[in-house]
């Protein structure tokens, strides 16, 4: 008994210091809050266009280069178009507005995106006066879509609010989902994801084919549009939107990458080839597994490049680059590992990889050795989140804060030629 006492008392008396320091203790956290912004199917589901001049770039998203023409998508409604004849001078002519639009793909003039969870096919001959031509409804087969409401994208809103210290509080972003909050760390991760549905909560180009960058869920090749959701790749008609395919590829599935007779599908957990020799009919060839984590890829040749990057929706903790041996595309295998900042988006021209490493810089890298990667420059002035590389002198980038034509013809002295700033 003596000895037991004592202990006793120790447990007694950890409880109610512990019981005092969790009643006292609170937080104050400045974060950004993700409001959704729902909308009806009676809403978005409509067979036109609505046109819009003049509209600034507010909350830019993926970006498309078709002809002369620049599109850049306001995440989650609609698509700026800029004739990009000039360069230095970028000349806003149109803006679409579509709700829950977050990626798209042109073919001779037929724009395809989503919408909401429709997926709509859009002449653009003129593109002052888009017409639609075909409209697939929900693609995503969100159960029972009629009767539901569905999140179009998101509002960006500074919040301050306190925390009890016994609640895991949110990082720096959250996500308000009915009331409840999904902690993130990066804003960006929530721009360019799938919309979501929810029950009634309170109510390579030759002219004619467009080109788009590393965080893309659609995809032309082989005469075919492929389209990715979180677990499966859907094969479709261009000319009549109509499903010709649809190929399960287990959760988590993100980007989507077309070079030559293969599809490379990045997803959370790691790159999955296919053969599209049979355009309709992918065969899964292979899955090369890394850490969880959101992944673009890109692919020149025997060699495929994937970034890896923490704090986001992914939930990883890494900040890397693999470079992925993939001469046997049933056995792809890891050649080496580099260390990143935070790599988003990513693009390949002549033995040089363009990086984009989010808010904190723009990267270049000569990696004409695997095993020897060089850093040409790290430029921490550009905000990067995907980039398409259009000859050896020059590259687009799209970042937090609006869109840039980069000379990267010295990659030590990166210059500005023009830019579009979001409003």
């Amino acid at each position: 008994m003596k000895n037991i006492l004592p202990f006793s008392g120790f447990l007694l008396l950890t409880f109610l210091l512990s019981a005092c320091l969790r009643d006292e203790c609170t937080s104050t956290t400045n974060y950004i809050q993700l409001d959704p912004v729902y909308t009806t199917v009676e809403a978005f589901r409509k067979n036109e266009i609505v046109t819009i001049q003049n509209v600034p770039l507010e909350n830019p998203g993926k970006i498309y280069l078709y002809k002369n023409y620049l599109l850049i998508n306001e995440a989650g409604r609609g698509i700026h178009f800029y004739d990009i004849s000039d360069p230095k001078k970028p000349a806003h002519k149109v803006y679409y507005e579509i709700l829950g639009n977050f990626d798209m793909a042109i073919n001779n003039d037929l724009l395809v995106v989503d919408n909401v969870i429709d997926l709509v096919s859009i002449n653009i001959s003129d593109i002052l006066n888009p017409k639609v031509q075909n409209r697939h409804n929900n693609y995503k087969n969100v159960y029972d879509a009629n009767n539901y409401q569905h999140v179009a994208y998101y509002n960006k809103t500074n919040v301050v609010r306190s925390f009890d210290c016994s609640v895991a509080g949110p990082t720096n972003v959250v996500i308000n989902w009915g009331g409840n909050f999904w902690a993130l760390q990066d804003a960006t991760s929530f721009s360019n994801t799938n919309v979501l549905s929810s029950g009634q909560v309170n109510s390579s180009t030759n002219g004619s084919v467009g080109v788009g960058g590393s965080t893309a869920r659609f995809s032309l090749a082989k005469n075919q549009l492929y389209t990715l959701t979180d677990v499966e790749l859907s094969t479709w008609n261009l000319s009549t939107l109509e499903k010709v395919n649809i190929t399960n590829l287990g959760w988590g599935m993100e980007t989507l990458f077309a070079a030559g007779d293969n599809l490379y599908v990045g997803s959370t957990t790691g790159m999955t080839i296919l053969d599209i020799s049979n355009g309709q009919s992918p065969v899964k060839l292979s899955t090369f597994t890394h850490a969880t984590s959101c992944d673009p890829v890109v692919v020149n040749g025997n060699y495929a490049y994937v970034t890896l990057r923490s704090g986001n929706a992914c939930n990883g903790n890494l900040n890397q680059l693999d470079i992925i041996n993939i001469t046997n595309k049933s056995n792809p295998t890891l050649v080496k590992t580099y260390a990143m900042t935070n790599p988003h988006g990513l693009s390949f021209l002549n033995n040089k990889l363009y990086i984009c490493e989010g808010d904190f810089g723009f990267k270049v890298l000569d990696v004409s050795d695997a095993n020897d990667v060089k850093q040409l420059n790290f430029d921490k002035k550009i905000k990067a989140q995907d980039v398409i590389a259009l000859n050896e002198k020059e590259v687009m980038v799209i970042g937090s804060d609006g869109f840039y034509f980069l000379d990267v013809n010295d990659p030590k002295k990166i210059k500005i030629e023009g830019s579009i700033l979001k409003n």
